[in-house]
This record gives structure tokens, C-alpha cells and sequence, in this order.
């Protein structure tokens, strides 16, 4: 980017590392702190084996879709799941809901980026309309994987 000072985007596709500013440092630094307490909770928490229910330990009441169909709501299982995954119960995590290893997965990449953001200044910014995209397309899997669970049950 000839002649762009070092604090200029540097875009690279769909995905530019930014500058971060004071307001976003503080949006980083909570974003991270849910990160931790969501890591925390999880490993507070002793996964049911049953593959849901484990949110119950936290005071919360049961699923109510799966209490009156006997059938798992497209988040059911997912605090099992990601209770599991930190717990290196892998079979238990993916049995209960695979869609927790996605959670996983993208609370790690947002506290790196977050880590990276307040360490560096800089930040990992996706373009707008391809980030909306990306949201839709992980809604609709959430959403299908949730209608397949429900309608293949037993």
C-alpha cells in the first residue's frame, strides 16, 4: 500500500488487520473476560453424561422444548458439549451437541484476537457483508443441525 502510513488498514481479502482504539481496546478487554468466565463456568461445571442438563448445576431450569417433546432443542447439549470439550471428554462433547466444538473453537479465535488487540493495538477485522454472511451461514447450520436432531430423536 505504497505511501499509506503504518497505521493504515492492511487489507488482505475479506479480512484486514486494523489499528484498535481506546473504545475498542475496552470492547476487547470484555470480550475476553467472556471468554474466561465462559472457560471457567466450564470447567466448574461437571458435564452429565446424559448429554444435557448440565446447565441445571448452574440453578437453571430443563430444556423447556425437551421437556414437553421429549426432543432436543437445537441447543440442547450445547453446555454438555462445551463443559465436555474442556473437561478432554471428546465422545461426551460430540455426542451431546458436535456444534460445542464450533463454540470452541471461535472463543479461542476471538481471545486471540482480543489478546492480540490489547497486546498490539491491532485486530483482525472481517468486511461487513461477508462477516453478516458467515453469522447467517452459522445460524442456519445451528438451525438445521437443531431440526435434524429434533426430528431424527428416538
Amino acid at each position: 500500500m505504497g505511501g499509506v502510513s503504518g497505521a493504515a488498514h492492511e487489507r488482505t481479502g475479506w479480512i484486514e488487520i486494523a489499528p484498535v482504539s481506546g473504545w475498542a481496546r475496552g470492547s476487547h478487554a470484555l470480550l475476553l473476560v467472556g471468554v474466561l468466565v465462559m472457560v471457567g463456568v466450564g470447567l466448574y461445571l461437571t458435564p452429565d453424561p446424559a448429554g444435557h442438563g448440565t446447565h441445571q448445576q448452574l440453578g437453571l431450569p430443563p430444556c423447556t422444548i425437551y421437556f414437553l417433546t421429549e426432543r432436543p432443542c437445537p441447543s440442547c447439549g450445547l453446555t454438555t458439549s462445551v463443559s465436555a470439550i474442556l473437561h478432554g471428554q471428546f465422545a461426551l462433547a460430540w455426542r451431546a451437541n458436535p456444534l460445542g466444538f464450533l463454540i470452541v473453537a471461535i472463543a479461542i479465535a476471538v481471545a486471540l484476537n482480543s489478546l492480540m488487540a490489547l497486546g498490539w493495538g491491532r485486530t483482525l477485522r472481517i468486511e461487513n457483508t461477508r462477516f453478516t454472511f458467515l453469522l447467517l451461514g452459522l445460524l442456519t447450520l445451528w438451525l438445521m443441525h437443531g431440526a435434524v436432531r429434533f426430528w431424527l430423536h428416538q
